[in-house]
């Protein structure tokens, strides 16, 4: 506020150093107003600065807790709200996310032999999806109709604003995980490189939770779709 305040201040004086005919006062309220300018724009940066050097530490803080989390394979958001985690010796898949910097980590936790289901999700639009044979129909909803390959003229027009890897586990409290690999406030083509990386990442994971869906398949026992 102090600094929108100088800003303000600032451009009047200089308004005033137009509007006057006297030269005296015109150069007085000019270098008023520039110095005041100069004041909210020196405020301004040194306020950035505090706040991106505090960004940066929460951001560290929160990677570290994370990967304090005991794992062998992790995926950190770039915002470092939250990551996806498997560990191999306890065959143990991890969620952990938290809506903002300052608030409490919140970890799901969920059993390998506990995943019946994983699905890559673009736009709401399922591309690919993994689930145990045992199972009748998808857990996610209705039967799902995997997007076609797109041809060559499709492709160079179609954009996705969101890529998301879901995931069915066995836990009734929240029966549906989400990680989200890509999230944009506006479109971008499938051609460029931001969206391929993100679909590289989505692709390893849902190769990796797909082998383990399928690695303990023959332990459950027959699920039929809820009516």
């Amino acid at each position: 506020m102090k600094t929108f305040f100088l800003f303000f201040l600032g451009f009047i004086y200089l308004l005033l150093a137009n509007a006057v005919g006297t030269a005296i006062f015109s150069k007085v309220y000019f270098l008023i107003g520039l110095g005041l300018v100069i004041a909210g724009v020196i405020r301004y940066v040194k306020e950035r600065y505090v706040y991106i050097s505090w960004l940066n530490e929460m951001k560290e803080a929160s990677e570290e807790e994370l990967m304090a989390i005991p794992h062998t394979h992790c995926i950190i958001s770039n915002d470092c709200l939250s990551a996806l985690l498997l560990n191999e010796p306890t065959n143990t898949l991890f969620l952990a996310s938290r809506e903002h910097l300052e608030e409490e980590l919140i970890k799901q936790e969920i059993p390998f032999n506990k995943i019946y289901e994983v699905a890559i999700v673009e736009d709401e639009m399922y591309i690919a999806r993994t689930s145990n044979n045992l199972i009748s129909s998808s857990l996610l909803g209705e039967d799902l109709d995997i997007e076609e390959e797109l041809d060559e003229e499709d492709a160079e027009d179609n954009e996705v604003s969101q890529l998301t890897l879901k995931i069915v586990a066995d836990n009734l409290s929240d029966p549906i995980l989400e990680y989200v690999f890509m999230d944009n406030s506006e479109p971008i083509s499938r051609e460029e490189d931001d969206y391929q990386e993100a679909l590289e990442l989505c692709e390893e994971w849902f190769q990796k939770i797909s082998v383990i869906i399928k690695r303990y398949e023959l332990e459950r026992v027959p699920i039929r779709h809820w009516q």
